[in-house]
């Protein structure tokens, strides 16, 4: 079963988001009772790094990420799997955004921009994939911090690949190149049918759903491959890809981030009646 954890940080945040929106003074034992669940509460699966998912409820995945704007951004500035230090970063360098919805629950939305020097593929899908160009997204749906929970998505940099538990039914993406520079926009639906039965691992998140508080594990990162090999991964998080508990916690927040292709914030019927 996927939990709906909160942590300390998560619940303060969400403490305050709610003071700031309130239009008529917080009653006394209102604020005390949320401070005190707070400080009672404890981070189940507090991991060192944290991201916020909020909701953008008009995205296109056509490569266009205006509607990203107002999305947090986190760079690839930590080394995993492989690599003698971090790359420099007109050779191999990037950044990701996540978001979700609740029209579609079953969907986590990503932006990645990668910056590579040189493309190689020289793979066949669903097979060496990590010694070709690709970006990786990998989860712990159910928090087991173990590699028997994790699951893996890999899109290559040719724009056609899909390995390990991605597959047509449940990847919807576009990948645009213009020079050394790559954005990837991905919409992945765990609940839909898998790729590669070696890594689809059916029963781990087959049932997601998002909702406001729900905290999964990620680990989102790029392969950078040259020679035939793989020189450099790099990611949001530190560590091994497979090792549970270097992911981060991916927490899912009811705030509508939308941006019309204008680039004004776009207003919600409710804001507009206020």
């Amino acid at each position: 079963m996927i939990l709906k954890l909160k942590t300390k940080e998560f619940l303060m945040y969400k403490f305050k988001k709610f003071l700031q929106s309130a239009k008529m003074a917080v009653s006394v034992g209102t604020a005390v009772f949320l401070i005190f669940a707070v400080a009672q509460l404890s981070a189940v699966a507090k991991r060192d790094k944290e991201y916020i998912a909020k909701q953008i409820t008009n995205l296109k995945i056509d490569g266009d990420l205006s509607e990203w704007k107002r999305a947090e951004i986190v760079a690839f500035d930590e080394l995993k799997d492989v690599g003698d230090g971090i790359p420099k970063a007109k050779d191999f360098t990037g950044q990701g955004r996540v978001a979700w919805t609740a029209k579609e629950p079953t969907r986590i939305f990503f932006a990645v921009e990668i910056t590579d020097d040189e493309l190689q593929d020289v793979n066949p899908p669903g097979a060496r994939w990590w010694e070709d160009d690709s970006v990786e997204f990998m989860f712990d749906f159910e928090n087991g911090m173990v590699r028997d929970t994790l699951v893996q998505w890999t899109l290559g940099a040719n724009g056609e690949d899909l390995s390990a538990a991605a597959s047509k039914e449940n990847t919807e993406w576009v990948l645009i190149k213009n020079g050394n520079d790559y954005i990837y926009e991905v919409a992945i639906d765990p609940t839909k049918p898998r790729g590669n039965p070696q890594f689809a691992n059916p029963g781990q998140g087959d049932k997601f759903k998002a909702e406001d508080g729900l905290l999964i594990g990620l680990s989102f990162h790029a392969n950078d491959c040259e020679g035939g090999g793989r020189e450099h991964q790099i990611g949001w998080t530190s560590g091994g890809a497979w090792d549970g508990l270097a992911y981060g916690d991916l927490i899912f927040d009811d705030e509508i981030l939308d941006v019309e292709p204008s680039g004004k914030l776009a207003l919600t019927w409710g804001a507009l009646k206020e």
